[in-house]
């Protein structure tokens, strides 16, 4: 006689297939580098390979993502292509935290700065107007709205966001994980 198994112990509960994930400062600065540069497929990041490599690093350190997963491809210039991987649970999460980002980053915290961090290594740089240093980066009417309700002075102009309060790059200055000019 074999051994015989009920089917319900085969058979994974689907509760036990489902991710749990929590928001940290490093999850933080992950969503903001994502949703600034993020590809169609997947999850994942379009630019140079700095940004692909910054990406990459933040992913496995997570453990979002195993080595053999993930996906590149090579855009038009030598320095310039995609990395992405697959994690169904992952983007439902991801997805959930854009759509709270306004309750979830109304603090001037850690998970803020780390957030807007992640939007600035992606798409965002210095700008001088008559003198004076700023920053900008791509963002939208909630990245704009987050940063008013923070106590910076930001302006919207298309889809690109200038933070006219010279203490943001000190706020978020800590929290970058890509080179900077110093003479900011």
């Amino acid at each position: 006689m074999g051994f015989s198994a009920s089917p319900a112990l085969l058979i994974p509960s689907p509760h036990s297939l489902t991710m749990k994930f929590t928001m940290s400062p490093s999850r933080a600065y992950f969503l903001g580098l994502w949703k600034s540069r993020r590809t169609k497929a997947g999850i994942g990041v379009e630019g140079k390979r700095e940004l692909q490599e910054t990406f990459i690093k933040l992913a496995l350190d997570e453990k979002f993502a195993q080595p053999d997963k993930m996906k590149f491809s090579e855009g038009n210039a030598e320095e310039y292509g995609s990395c992405l991987f697959y994690n169904s649970a992952l983007r439902a999460w991801l997805d959930g935290e854009m759509k709270k980002r306004e309750q979830r980053l109304r603090f001037k915290n850690e998970f803020a700065a780390n957030y807007f961090a992640g939007v600035f290594d992606a798409r965002g740089g210095h700008m001088d107007v008559k003198g004076k240093q700023y920053c900008y980066f791509l963002g939208d009417d909630v990245d704009e709205i987050v940063l008013l309700r923070l106590g910076f002075r930001a302006k919207m102009e298309g889809n690109k966001i200038a933070v006219l309060s010279n203490d943001f790059y000190g706020w978020l200055h800590p929290h970058l994980r890509r080179e900077r000019s110093k003479k900011f």
